[in-house]
C-alpha cells in the first residue's frame, strides 16, 4: 500500500528558506510596498499579480519559520506542477518598494541562486491605465523600484520585466494613492492578463521572450489573454 501524500506534495509547495535541489529555477517578484496590495494601492500592482498568481495556484508560505531565517523570504512561495518547466519562487514585498531591489538579490543570495532569472512585475504611470507592456531590458522610467534593482544586480538594466499602466503622473501623492472604484473595474481584466502572462514566461521560460512579447504587447491582450496558450 502507497503512502499518503505530505503536507510538501499536497500543496506543491516547500519552505522558502529551502533551495528546491537538481531543478532550474525562475523567480517572479512582484514590487510594491508591505501591505499595499490589500490597501489597493497603485504604487503595489506588481505585488497584487504576485499574489494573484499564487493564489491561482493555490500556494501558501510554510507556517514552520525559522528565527533566524532570513527576512527578505518571509513572504516568499515556491509554486510547482507540471505546468512549469522550473522550479518557481514568488516574492512579495517585505521592504518598501524602494528597497525591492536589494530584497531581491539578499533572498535569492540566500537561497544561493543568484544567478536565477527573474521577472519583475512593476507598476507604470507613463503607461495608460488598464495597459501591460512585457520587456527584455530598458531603463527604469524613473521608477526607483526599478533603480533599486538595476543598482543590486550586475544585469543593470538587462532583465525581464512586466509594466502594468496606472496612468497619471510620476508623483508620490498619486502613485501612493488608492485606485478608485472605476479604476478597480479597469484593471480587473488587466490583472487576469498579468497573470497569463507571467504564467506564459513561467511555461514557456525567459528564451521564449519575443514570442511572449509579441502577445502580450498585442492591443487585443487584456481582452483574450488565453492567446498565449495557442
Amino acid at each position: 500500500m502507497s503512502e499518503p501524500p505530505s503536507k510538501k506534495q499536497r500543496t506543491g509547495i516547500e519552505d522558502a528558506s529551502k533551495t528546491p535541489e537538481g531543478s532550474r529555477v525562475l523567480a517572479v517578484l512582484g514590487l510594491g510596498n508591505p501591505g499595499g496590495s490589500y490597501k489597493r494601492e497603485r504604487h503595489s500592482l506588481g505585488a497584487r499579480v504576485a499574489a494573484a498568481l499564487v493564489q491561482e495556484h493555490k500556494a501558501c508560505s510554510s507556517p514552520e519559520r525559522k528565527e533566524n531565517e532570513n527576512k527578505d523570504l518571509g513572504g516568499a512561495v515556491w509554486l510547482r506542477g507540471e505546468k512549469f518547466q522550473a522550479q518557481v519562487l514568488v516574492l512579495e514585498p517585505q521592504r518598501p518598494i524602494n528597497d525591492n531591489g536589494p530584497q531581491l538579490h539578499s533572498a535569492l543570495s540566500a537561497l544561493n541562486i543568484l544567478d536565477s532569472p527573474f521577472l519583475a512585475i512593476v507598476d507604470d504611470c507613463w503607461l495608460p491605465l488598464g495597459s501591460i507592456r512585457f520587456r527584455e531590458k530598458g531603463s527604469s522610467g524613473g521608477h526607483k523600484g526599478l533603480e533599486g534593482i538595476e543598482a543590486a544586480f550586475d544585469c543593470k538594466q538587462n532583465y525581464h520585466r512586466l509594466r502594468l499602466g496606472i496612468g497619471g503622473k510620476n508623483l508620490k501623492e498619486f502613485v501612493t494613492g488608492t485606485f478608485t472604484e472605476e479604476e478597480e473595474t479597469l484593471i480587473e481584466p488587466v490583472l487576469t492578463a498579468a497573470v497569463s502572462a507571467v504564467e506564459a514566461w513561467l511555461k514557456l521560460g525567459p528564451e521564449a521572450s519575443q514570442k511572449i512579447m509579441s502577445i502580450v504587447n498585442a492591443p487585443t491582450f487584456t481582452k483574450d489573454p488565453s492567446a498565449l496558450k495557442r
